[in-house]
């Protein structure tokens, strides 16, 4: 599952992207307080660098770094993995619904929509004292946080309360309300069943005008063959005058009926124009703010690679099929432990990553099982990440 985040990089016109944005508001504006208190030590390397608790003296190192989307894990990669599950199942500092009791339920799936199960990583390292070890990482949030003992934090933290993100996402979500609260005024049902009601009104009158004309003037075209059989001269005239303004009386008519009802229906448009302007404004801004916050947030995701070169996760997207990022880009747990061993000068060795928990609905999903880095998120960065 990719963090919520990203998976609100998509214009906010969609109905379900604003309802993520609206839902992602309320998570940040929960945890402010809790952001507050997150402890810097927690996630210095000398806290989050694990030493292997067996004895791995006999295991060769490996030969090159793992090719992280075709692998079989290391030795010492499953060694990392099986201690780090080990941890899970013992830790108690935070609790997440992985639905492993639930495993042998099948049945109780549909009633518990709220078990997800996980992507973790392992990666060895090297310290630059020489020491071997590994960090750990998880993709997206556990327990509805980005940040947890043990775990290498994000690339961008944007939840952190001295973020930007916190700030700017307050004011979408104020013309979100904003534009709930417009939508809501009763008067733009009733001007809109107005509107079409009149409509309907005229086309049915328009309707009558129109077949009273094709009658009346098959009348007149009978009236006419009759007087010029049996009139001649200024009586014939007189006639065939009294038919023509007859046919121009109709034409008015239904030109009148016309500007009467377009007068009628504008009116009640123009109304309801008022109201809705106001609603399309605030959408426009919102959407403009969106796009800025978006864009803005591409850029904080910066990665690094092995020489030490950064790149905006917008630059690293921009020459693929795809330029914009999809949902979740950056938050994979491989990432995140390759940018961490970078920034803080550790070696990267070998690398594996495993399913904890229940099979999420969208693919299959075994637990503890290996898996490769995804392709549509990961294979843009890591190819970056992994250059020299």
């Amino acid at each position: 599952m990719p963090n919520p985040v990203l998976a609100f990089f998509v214009p906010l016109s969609a109905p379900k992207s604003r309802q993520r944005w609206q839902s992602l508001a309320k998570k940040v504006q929960s945890r402010a307080h809790r952001v507050a208190d997150r402890s810097f030590a927690m996630h210095q390397p000398h806290a989050l660098f694990t030493r292997f608790n067996a004895d791995i003296a006999h295991l060769a190192l490996p030969d090159a770094f793992t090719f992280p989307f075709f692998y079989q894990p290391h030795p010492l990669c499953v060694i990392a993995a099986q201690e780090l599950q080990q941890h899970l199942l013992t830790q108690t500092e935070w609790f997440h619904d992985f639905g492993l009791e639930l495993d042998a339920h099948p049945e109780t799936r549909q009633e518990n929509d709220a078990r997800m199960g996980k992507m973790f990583g392992v990666l060895l390292v090297r310290s630059p004292k020489g020491e071997l070890g590994y960090f750990s990482a998880f993709s997206g949030k556990i327990a509805d946080q980005n940040l947890l003992p043990h775990f290498v934090p994000p690339v961008f933290d944007m939840l952190a309360e001295e973020s930007f993100f916190p700030r700017e996402l307050e004011a979408i979500t104020a013309l979100n309300a904003q534009v709930k609260s417009l939508s809501a005024n009763p008067q733009i049902d009733i001007l809109s069943t107005q509107s079409q009601h009149c409509l309907a009104q005229y086309k049915t009158l328009e309707q009558q005008q129109r077949q009273k004309m094709i009658e009346g003037r098959a009348l007149r075209k009978q009236q006419r063959q009759q007087a010029e059989a049996n009139l001649t001269g200024d009586a014939l005239k007189a006639a065939l005058d009294v038919l023509a303004v007859q046919s121009v009386a109709e034409k008015n008519t239904l030109k009148y009926l016309k500007l009467e009802w377009d007068g009628k229906i504008a009116a009640i448009q123009s109304e309801l124009t008022a109201l809705t302007s106001e609603i399309e404004h605030a959408k426009q801004q919102r959407k403009a703010l969106s796009n800025a916050l978006q864009n803005k947030l591409f850029e904080q995701y910066r990665f690094l690679n092995a020489n030490g070169e950064q790149k905006s996760l917008k630059a690293i997207f921009a020459p693929t099929t795809n330029p914009t990022p999809p949902a979740g880009a950056g938050e994979c747990a491989a990432p995140k432990l390759l940018q961490y061993a970078y920034k803080h000068g550790y070696t990267p060795l070998a690398m594996a990553e495993f399913w904890w928990g229940v099979s999420p609905k969208s693919e299959v999903r075994q637990h503890q099982k290996f898996y490769p880095s995804c392709h549509g998120k990961c294979h843009p960065i890591l190819s970056h990440m992994l250059e020299g």
